[in-house]
């Protein structure tokens, strides 16, 4: 089996964010961790180690600058995650994703077509979304190989934040279930109101 990978896109903002917040150097020490034979896919001279938005990177790259956040950071990058969504994904919804916020715009639409937009981001797991109630919705992702802690809740943040862009400024985020701690599945529940 190919090994998983991610989407630049994916990672590339958090990169940005984390040069902004801690530094270019502080940065640079993400790739402490990664395979002398991946290093010549970053460059620690450039806005978020050079990683490209449009290319796609094996997790063996990526995985390691994760580990060494959640390390720095604790609580598996949770805190790190919803504070840089907080920045990122205003900023992503008014950029280059203005096209594709608008066409999710609403809870039902963004369930409808999260499946799409995951494959635009990873190459393994599926994700569902059911808006099971007024004012509450669950994300499963399943068979996702290329999981990380981190990117679960960068994923788990981003929904919460494109959720807020719609206009429901009070949510929480309820992650009931994660491989990481042995679950088959990663399920979070969003409740939200305006």
């Amino acid at each position: 089996m190919d090994e998983p990978r991610i989407k630049g896109a994916a990672v590339r903002e958090l990169l940005l964010w984390y040069d902004g917040k801690y530094g270019r150097e502080e940065t640079a020490r993400l790739v402490e961790r990664v395979p002398p034979a991946l290093l010549g896919m970053v460059d620690v001279s450039r806005p978020g180690l050079g990683i490209l938005g449009a290319s796609w990177y094996p997790t063996s790259l990526t995985h390691p600058m994760l580990d060494r956040i959640a390390a720095e950071h604790g609580h598996e990058g949770r805190d790190l995650a919803r504070d840089a969504n907080h920045d990122v994904v205003p900023r992503m919804i008014r950029g280059i994703y203005r096209m594709a916020f608008r066409a999710v715009a609403t809870p039902e639409l963004y369930a409808r077509h999260v499946s799409r937009l995951w494959r635009r981001m990873h190459t393994t797991g599926e994700r569902t979304m059911q808006v099971r109630a007024e004012g509450e919705a669950l994300s499963v992702v399943s068979g996702w190989a290329g999981h990380h802690p981190v990117l679960c809740w960068v994923t788990i943040y981003t929904m919460a934040y494109v959720f807020e862009a719609m206009g429901y400024k009070h949510w929480s985020v309820d992650r009931v279930a994660c491989v990481g701690h042995g679950a088959p599945q990663c399920e979070t529940i969003l409740r939200y109101r305006t």
